[in-house]
């Protein structure tokens, strides 16, 4: 394949302003994602051959072992919710393995987070750069068996979670039975450019951390200072209830694809498959994380630009590689060649490693493909010339700080709720801003047996003003309802636990309280939505 020069030759640097080194990043969006394959393929680190593990991947449906940015362009679909983001995200998969068998872990499509964080506090989209065509970067380390110091607030802030008993750390956390509610993995990418290409053999070289609270370009390191994008920071949620009671607490059973007990070898790639100037523009107005403004609204990317969970989740790519990767059931050994290397050092590769699988011929964007060989890929790549990045500018009023109540709403099922302490009533679907939670004040459960109606009565015990179904099988509870806005029609997921009942819909909540009514405050100051998303870099 061909590389394609990603080089600014004359990109100016960017007007710095002064900024404190608390300041916050306030603004952001977040959009939902879902697999479009589960395979060993991996353009980056791999072009043109078998990856050495199973990777998760998430976007445009064009993803192939030789890419560039003609062939994201040519997807018919993408597993993301915005049309325009033809991008491709994957991450190693996680398989479950006791007594010699590996059974590959499903995920909780389509909850998987991806957030774009962009602009200075009143400088929203201020020295942030679209990536340009072709653009590739990783954020983490497949050979990592401990943190070695890169996981940290300065770096790519790795952490694992256990929600439910709601236990976290760094690595595969342990001390649980059973995680009800998801395992999650969430890592962060860098964002600050040298300008040089994407170097398989220094994957990392290209690209750094900022060192600063300075969410300008001068917060980023000398000789990184051709471009900050926007920093993206994504949420790998898996589904592992299934296995609950078959470990104990003091037991890691997970193993990602890569052969890591630990965790400490999760890591991310990035291809850029945006469209053209439609990041940049967003960055320059876009803040829903702030207002509550949906992705499709004129300040975002527009009407007509999100596409309903249905379209996401049909979005598949035919497999390219011909293996069985634990979709038929439990393997004896992980695809590739991967034994488990638990460290503490660095996992090394390891020496005569047989073949066996084949990759199956393609050719140029998403069709499937049909015939296999134990050849690689035939390169189909589109060329596509280099461009620089293209910079958005502060634009846009402050959000206000308290929006006028709004209530009674007959679109939700059911339209109330006789409870313990009194008749609840519905007071229609708003949007779940995420950072923080909307309506997050309060203890939030979240299971597979959720009902609006059984939600109602657990925010009735605590005596808490509102409650709030997401998504078919989240309850939350709370006293104030954030940075949130009424969004009727958006509510569509049936409930876990009544199908005959509507349970929001992907992030939007069924808001019910006690007189079918909900004022909606806004807060100007950035919380971070878990702990680790730090918001000062």
């Amino acid at each position: 394949m061909r590389s394609t020069s990603l080089t600014v030759k004359a990109l100016a640097c960017l007007a710095a302003g002064a900024a404190s080194v608390s300041a916050q990043l306030d603004y952001y969006f977040n959009f939902g994602s879902s697999a479009v394959v589960q395979e060993r393929l991996d353009p980056l680190v791999n072009p043109g051959a078998l990856a050495g593990h199973v990777h998760s991947v998430v976007g445009g449906n064009a993803f192939a072992a030789n890419m560039d940015f003609g062939t994201t362009q040519s997807s018919s679909c993408t597993s993301v919710d915005l049309i325009a983001d033809k991008s491709n995200y994957w991450m190693p998969s996680l398989y479950f393995h006791k007594n010699g068998k590996f059974t590959l872990v499903p995920e909780r499509s389509p909850k998987h987070k991806i957030y774009y964080k962009y602009g200075d506090r009143g400088q929203p989209g201020a020295d942030r750069s679209e990536f340009p065509k072709g653009f590739r970067m990783m954020a983490g380390n497949a050979n990592l068996r401990s943190d070695d110091g890169s996981l940290g607030s300065a770096g790519s802030q790795l952490q694992w979670y256990c929600h439910g008993p709601e236990v976290q750390s760094a690595g595969i956390p342990k001390g649980f039975t059973s995680c009800p509610h998801g395992l999650a993995a969430a890592m962060r990418f860098p964002s600050c450019w040298n300008g040089q290409d994407f170097n398989k053999d220094q994957p990392l070289a290209h690209m750094a951390y900022p060192t600063t609270g300075l969410g300008l370009i001068d917060g980023c390191p000398a000789g990184f200072q051709k471009a900050r994008f926007p920093e993206i920071f994504i949420e790998f949620w898996l589904e592992v209830s299934q296995f609950d009671g078959q470990y104990g607490a003091n037991e890691s059973p997970f193993v990602l694809a890569n052969g890591d007990p630990t965790g400490y070898g999760f890591h991310m790639d990035f291809l850029n498959g945006w469209e053209e100037g439609v990041l940049a523009r967003a960055m320059r107005t876009c803040r829903p994380g702030n207002t509550g403004d949906p992705l499709d609204s004129p300040q975002c990317f527009g009407a007509g630009s999100v596409q309903n969970g249905d379209a996401k989740e049909r979005c598949k790519k035919p497999t390219s590689v011909n293996e069985d990767i634990g979709l038929n059931g439990p393997l004896s050994q992980l695809p590739g060649c991967n034994p488990i290397q638990a460290g503490p050092g660095l996992a090394t590769k390891p020496a005569n490693c047989p073949g066996g699988a084949g990759v199956r011929s393609s050719t140029s964007g998403p069709s499937p493909a049909t015939s296999a060989t134990t050849a690689g890929l035939a390169q189909t790549t589109t060329s596509s010339p280099p461009v620089s990045p293209t910079t958005s500018a502060a634009a846009g009023p402050r959000p206000t700080d308290t929006v006028p109540p709004s209530g009674g709403s007959s679109e939700l099922s059911p339209p109330s709720v006789n409870s313990t302490s009194g008749m609840w009533k519905a007071a229609g679907c708003f949007l779940d801003a995420l950072n923080p939670r909307s309506l997050g004040s309060r203890p939030q459960w979240w299971g597979q047996k959720i009902s609006s109606s059984n939600c109602v009565e657990r925010c009735d015990s605590i005596r808490a003003k509102y409650a709030g179904t997401e998504n078919g099988g989240q309850c939350f509870c709370g006293n104030e309802l954030l940075n949130s806005a009424s969004h009727p029609g958006k509510c569509t997921s049936k409930c876990d636990g009544d199908g005959s009942e509507i349970c929001g819909g992907p992030g939007h909540l069924s808001i019910y309280s006690r007189d079918g009514l909900v004022s909606v405050k806004k807060r100007r100051t950035h919380r971070r939505h878990i702990r680790h998303f730090s918001a000062s870099v």
